[in-house]
């Protein structure tokens, strides 16, 4: 039995040593890298479409962000990047001199940038009926006259300037810009967390016909849809561009590859090396995508059609007729094995939804307004509050906790430590804003979350309606709650307490209708025997029997708040949140584990004294 297993093993282990370097050898397949803008799907979808038609190559798209996939390019964990925006990658030109990586040249160069406002903003739009709200405004300097249009709904009487993405090197200019021209006085630079939030901003904006200004770049499909102006600024000039004093130049978008790809791929990196395009031809792209609804791959066969005699200049003869004889063939899905692939799709047009969240928001913006000034009101009372408290006197709190938890002087000071650790990393103003955010999301939680989890425990009707419905909320992943959240109130602390609430309170819906459904019946009954009715017996029986299990649920509603904070950095929400986003960006380790390392400890903190209380509950309850 043994001789039998050792051989099979052998066989095996053979078999496998004469696998592995089939797989390895094989050198027909590509991975481009998606960073999540549209310009750079397209023309993935245009190389993609020649590699597997001129070349018979395979290939598929990685989605990472920019700077996590210049990381993987370099470490030959990616093929190619067909959009290296090099000015915002600080290493890319000192990498290529050090053979990190491959550059294939040019892909376009004359992009713009800078910061751009609504065409209407200036020039009225009198089919929208929207007047001119700026009419003077030409320059970056030009600001200074209009903050007042540009209105902050979380700072009032200042304005707002949507900065570039946390983590990219232009957005330290765009900084600049704004402390050199002096807007620092009049307005507060926004970080919007993502561009997919910057994006946002600016087409909600621009559906509600509101005035908002900050940076963007060209091609995009955002540039492409809507009339934006960019602001005029000093010329350029090199000494002076990283001081944000001049206007921004046209970025060198690269062509990087892995090294070793243009030996594994000779013919096409031929191709590669001559790849040339224009912004101009990509927002054609863009647009026609747009205009007729349509995906990447169809897009890119109208693109080689409609510029057939340029990409001829690019590929082989032998290539180009094998490109040429497919372009007027309809897309069509490969052949499915229906015994291991579903053998249908039902098309769901999600346009609808969106169109009718983007409707509800328009007619809905007076009651979405008053709800966004009732919060920011919440949250200003909040901010106020934290910072009127010594930073001491949070040390000595944190060192309570500790001795109450342990009745121990060590944890006492551990606790104390951990503490005083996030204001000597230079974190603690940061954690003051998470922890406002926090404090106000799980207020509005529990006024809403309790009364709510009464009302299910009172009617088995109602809990059967609502548990599915607690049900998908809380196994729904958690970045979908920022959606609707962006779409309705815009970027900030708002649409961040929103997404938070959605999503942290449903620990104590369930936990309060748990709680009180389990408190002994008989102990009700004899309750109102004695004359109490329904309400009283609530409030002074079912609800003392059942808060050792309510707090819980304060607990659970605390932590998951805690989490979704540091999530909603994505949509402009600052705090500890957008440090942890910014080293991701940056790829900056030691950046991320000390703002990664002041989350956990305000967590564990927040935990700790929820459960404090939680025991002291159980202990009166007792």
């Amino acid at each position: 039995m043994k001789k039998r297993f050792l051989n099979f093993f052998i066989f095996f282990l053979g078999i496998t040593q004469l696998t592995i370097p089939t797989f390895a050898q094989d050198k027909t397949h590509l991975k481009l890298a998606d960073v999540g803008w549209d310009s750079i799907r397209v023309h993935n979808a245009v190389v993609g479409y020649i590699a597997t038609h001129g070349y018979d190559l395979t290939w598929e798209e990685v989605p990472a962000s920019a700077v996590v996939t210049f990381e993987a390019l370099k470490k030959g964990e990616m093929d190619l990047l067909i959009e290296a925006w090099s000015d915002t990658l600080p290493t890319y030109h000192q990498d290529v001199e050090a053979g990190l990586l491959l550059d294939f040249g040019v892909n376009f160069d004359d992009n713009k940038q800078g910061l751009y406002v609504p065409a209407y903003v200036i020039y009225g739009d009198a089919s929208r009926g929207i007047d001119p709200m700026a009419p003077d405004l030409k320059t970056v300097q030009d600001l200074k006259k209009y903050p007042e249009v540009f209105a902050d709904p979380e700072n009032p009487g200042k304005g707002r300037i949507y900065g570039a993405i946390p983590g990219w090197e232009v957005d330290k200019i765009v900084y600049n810009k704004y402390k050199y021209n002096g807007l620092d006085k009049d307005f507060t630079y926004f970080s919007p967390g993502s561009d997919a939030a910057l994006t946002t901003a600016f087409a909600s904006a621009y559906e509600r016909g509101e005035a908002i200004v900050g940076y963007y770049w060209e091609p995009t499909w955002i540039t492409g849809l809507i009339d934006l102006v960019l602001l005029e600024d000093y010329p350029f000039q090199a000494d002076k561009y990283q001081a944000g004093e001049v206007e921004f130049p046209s970025v060198k978008v690269q062509i990087a590859g892995r090294l070793g790809i243009d030996e594994d791929f000779p013919e096409f990196s031929e191709f590669l090396y001559k790849y040339r395009s224009s912004s101009a031809l990509t927002s054609e792209a863009l647009a026609y995508m747009q205009e007729h609804d349509t995906e990447f791959d169809e897009t890119a066969k109208w693109f080689i059609k409609e510029n057939a005699e340029l990409i001829q200049t690019m590929v082989n003869p032998e290539a180009w007729l094998k490109i040429y004889a497919t372009l007027d063939e309809e897309i069509v899905e490969a052949e499915k094995n229906i015994f291991y692939r579903f053998p249908f799709t039902l098309d769901i047009n999600t346009d609808i939804i969106d169109q009718g969240f983007r409707k509800f928001a328009q007619v809905a913006d007076p009651v979405l307004v008053s709800v966004r000034n009732g919060l920011n009101k919440i949250l200003n009372f909040v901010d106020w509050l934290i910072a009127l408290i010594p930073w001491w006197i949070y040390v000595l709190g944190a060192s309570l906790v500790g001795y109450r938890e342990t009745k121990k002087i060590t944890t006492a000071i551990i606790y104390g430590t951990m503490v005083y650790f996030i204001g000597m990393v230079g974190l603690w103003d940061l954690t003051l804003t998470t922890l406002s955010v926090v404090i106000a999301s799980v207020v509005v939680s529990l006024i809403l979350g309790f009364p709510l989890g009464i009302l299910i425990a009172s009617s088995d009707n109602a809990n059967k309606i609502v548990r599915p419905i607690l049900d998908g909320m809380q196994t729904m992943p958690i970045f979908i709650y920022l959606i609707p959240a962006v779409l309705l109130f815009g970027l900030g602390k708002v649409p961040g307490v929103i997404a938070t609430v959605i999503y942290a309170i449903v620990p104590i819906i369930r936990l309060t209708n748990l709680g009180i459904r389990q408190v002994d019946k008989e102990v009700v009954e004899a309750a109102k025997a004695f004359g109490s009715t329904r309400l009283q017996s609530l409030i002074k029986v079912q609800i003392p029997q059942a808060f050792p299990t309510i707090m819980a649920g304060v607990n659970q509603t605390l932590m998951m708040a805690m989490a979704m904070v540091v999530t909603t950095s994505m949509i402009g929400v600052a705090g500890l949140g957008l440090e942890v986003l910014y080293s991701v960006n940056r790829i900056q380790v030691g950046r991320g584990l000390v703002s990664g390392l002041a989350v956990v400890i305000v967590a564990i903190l927040l935990d700790r004294v929820s459960q404090n209380w939680q025991k002291t509950s159980s202990k009166k309850g007792d």
